[in-house]
């Protein structure tokens, strides 16, 4: 599509959104702001995306710990880990990378305004954790009081003194059941206190490249400097891979810090294909498939690549016993990796509709035909090139290259061998020759789909505006002062009557969501020591010995051979065992976490009692003036993500009570408690972690409890208040309406 056709495209809906100011007394502005803001952005990406004469660009997306940092530092800096692991989701930096010749490296830091909403969302936390230790020591006291009462015959005991005053263990439980929005804000504020950066918010830098890796730790290490207050930034590098390509690594569309996420979507929307990174021990999770719905259709993006990372990881995971062929359990991993994704992917298809089912069965098809779906170790990566160039090991390479040797019959350690095994050379021969290849196809392609979805998006939006319209229109000419007035009344009325039920309805939804997480939190517990066998085998010893009888001359010297049998074990079987549990754990959450509200059930009761009690009441309320404002309420009752353990702590555990992967004899049995221990408090952490997303959908739907009789109503009398004044004068208004109607009949078959 021509630059000419997007610029008389952007200037039809230019005018159509300067047209509709004229409707915002007739309705809910909200519709009219949304057009504009959507107006905006078109603007702004329009140039951008229509020229043909422009880099490709390339959004990387995936949850925090999706390796997606790892994977950009194995594809584009050669193994080097130029972009840091982020810590946590408010550690994740926004990275824009764009070829350079001269490396070149700029931040972008929060805004005042932006630091003030994190600034308050800590002190949020401060209350809450205030809060939550005075409600500990009052119930400190009240066992302490029970225990004194029953006890007060032994006076030297009641005597006693009562400390009442939590631990520190105590406090860290409290600090768990803070909302993570809130603990996320506390912990950039501060860390930005300590770091004495605020000087630079509302900034932008240019940092030196001399040593790149060194000094971007400032700015998006775990531990760097100004990490709290950086909003994002940009890399020139010097590398032919990504000439003439421009890659977005995100932080995650989930972003705790609006802005970021806001500035997160406007890059997305300029991008032509995203690489969707997904680990392959939790492999296309619920998450992830939100991610594609967030992303794709919204944004006129048709191109994606699924990355499976972390292979390494899963193919420890095969449950084979003895030491079976590497190529067949590399085989048999990517089989099972592919129906997964075939079966997620198709499944949420059928779940979705239109545009959304549209994307997922494109994708699906491409996956079906083996296309567009790999499978990366940025550990094998990083290994093979520390080997080539006679570098040390990292300990986490070492680590798993032994267990992989140790496992799998086949198994080398040469260079070439690893990094055909980590998938990574595999992108850059396949999609990014393609990318190069097809590049003008892909730009001109989304050039008109841009367009297109845009269109799409509008036309939805002035239909609802036209039905607002309409409907108001309906009530002038129908409705007077005082019936309007009864209406109001009615509504108070009717806001009464159903408050108790509204708050039962989603009290009882809390109570049966608590009660349902804790089942899940039973089922894994239990679970536990479902897997802990290992291969315990005989070894056999043989030692040669020797003696020497006799003297000088009559010296004879004997040779014999000793054998002793030992039972044998491998501390990889343990890990094995860990890893097992949690995805085992991971996959049933995520099965299970999306049931745990029953949102549509939630919804069609909600509706009920609203309309029941207006029905009720004396005044006469069509049901369209009703469900408009419950349903935008009930838009926003959805599941938060869940976060899973991270298994390298288990790990650790293991390796430090047991540095020799090879356990023998009365040792083993050191190695069965120790995993039994491990195991139960996996358990014990996974529980804990669903106790606080208990208590953050907890939260939620109380809060509902309390506000969504109040917003229902404010929402009404916003609209009859607006109804009221144009009444006052109906004739003229009328004529109004009736006009701006006849406008949006042409801005929609100008749109058409």
């Amino acid at each position: 599509m021509g630059s000419s056709v997007c610029q008389d495209f952007i200037s039809k809906i230019e005018e159509i959104a300067k047209g509709l100011e004229a409707g915002k007394g007739f309705m809910n502005s909200d519709y009219i702001h949304d057009f504009t803001e959507k107006v905006r952005q078109a603007k702004t990406h329009a140039d951008e995306i229509i020229s043909t004469n422009r880099d490709l660009k390339i959004g990387i997306i995936g949850q925090v710990k999706a390796g997606k940092s790892s994977f950009l530092n194995a594809l584009i800096f050669e193994g080097q880990d130029i972009l840091p692991k982020a810590a946590t989701p408010m550690t994740a930096a926004l990275t824009r990378i764009i070829y350079s010749e001269k490396q070149t490296a700029k931040v972008v830091f929060y805004s005042p305004k932006d630091w003030d909403v994190i600034r308050e969302n800590a002190k949020r936390f401060d209350e809450e954790l205030q809060q939550g230790i005075e409600a500990l020591k009052a119930e400190k006291q009240r066992i302490a009081d029970e225990q004194k009462t029953r006890m007060q015959k032994v006076k030297d005991l009641a005597r006693q003194p009562q400390t009442q005053e939590p631990t520190p263990q105590e406090i860290e439980t409290v600090k768990t059941k803070i909302p993570e929005l809130y603990r996320s804000c506390k912990e950039l504020v501060d860390m930005a206190d300590s770091g004495n950066c605020k000087s630079k918010l509302g900034h932008e830098e240019e940092i030196s490249v001399a040593n790149l890796k060194q000094d971007l730790q400032q700015y998006v290490g775990a531990e760097g400097k100004y990490t709290p207050i950086v909003k994002w930034i940009e890399l020139g590098i010097n590398n032919p891979l990504i000439k003439g390509i421009e890659i977005i690594d995100t932080p995650g569309l989930g972003d705790p810090v609006t802005s970021r996420s806001e500035k997160t979507k406007e890059f997305l929307m300029a991008c032509d294909l995203v690489f969707i990174l997904s680990p392959t021990s939790q492999f296309l999770g619920s998450e992830d498939i939100s991610l594609i719905m967030d992303t794709l259709p919204g944004d006129s993006i048709n191109h994606a690549v699924i990355v499976g990372s972390k292979f390494d990881s899963v193919m420890l995971d095969d449950s084979s016993r003895g030491k079976p062929p590497l190529i067949q359990v590399i085989r048999r991993t990517r089989d099972k990796l592919d129906s997964a994704a075939r079966r997620v992917i198709a499944d949420s298809a059928k779940a979705e509709r239109g545009i959304h089912a549209e994307v997922l069965r494109r994708i699906n098809e491409e996956v079906s035909a083996g296309k567009s779906l790999y499978y990366t170790s940025a550990i094998l990566y990083n290994a093979a090139k520390n080997i080539a160039s006679g570098r040390s090991l990292a300990e986490t390479e070492e680590h798993i290259l032994a267990e992989l040797k140790r496992r799998f019959e086949g198994m080398r350690e040469d260079p070439e061998f690893l990094r055909e095994l980590a998938g990574i050379d595999r992108i850059r021969e396949i999609e990014f020759a393609k990318i190069a290849q097809e590049k003008e196809s892909i730009i001109e392609e989304r050039s008109r789909e841009f367009v297109k979805a845009q269109q799409l998006y509008l036309s939805g939006q002035l239909n609802r505006i036209q039905a607002e319209c309409e409907q108001n229109l309906r009530l002038i000419q129908t409705e007077d002062i005082d019936g309007l007035s009864r209406k109001q009344k009615a509504s108070r009325d009717a806001q009464a009557s159903m408050r108790i039920a509204i708050q039962r309805e989603f009290e009882l939804c809390a109570a049966d969501t608590a009660k349902y997480i804790v089942g899940i939190a039973h089922s894994i517990k239990s679970r536990a020591l479902d897997n802990t066998g290992l291969n315990i085998r005989e070894e056999r010893e043989d030692k040669e010995h020797s003696s020497t009888s006799g003297m000088l001359w009559w010296k004879k010297t004997t040779h014999y051979t000793t054998t002793t049998y030992h039972k044998a074990a491998n501390v990889g079987d343990v890990i094995g065992n860990i890893h097992k549990y949690i995805t085992d754990s991971e996959n049933r959450i995520a099965q299970e976490i999306e049931r745990a509200i029953d949102v549509e059930g939630v919804r069609t009761r909600i509706k009920d009692i609203v309309l029941q009690a207006f029905n009720k009441s004396n005044a006469d309320f069509e049901p369209e003036d009703i469900i408009g404002p419950v349903e935008v309420l009930l838009s926003k009752l959805t599941v938060p993500p869940f976060s899973i353990v991270d298994p390298k702590k288990y790990d650790n555990w293991i390796v430090e009570a047991f540095p020799n992967s090879r356990i023998l004899d009365e040792a083993i049995h050191d190695l069965e408690r120790k995993q039994t221990e491990v195991l139960r408090d996996i358990a014990h952490d996974i529980s804990t972690e669903l106790e606080k997303r208990t208590k953050d959908i907890q939260g939620v739907l109380l809060e509902q409890s309390v506000h969504f009789t109040d917003e229902v109503g404010q929402k009404i009398n916003e609209k009859i208040n607006n109804l009221q004044i144009l009444i006052q004068d109906r004739e003229k208004n009328t004529e109004l309406m009736k006009e701006f109607l006849g406008h949006l009949a042409k801005y929609k078959e100008r749109l058409r």
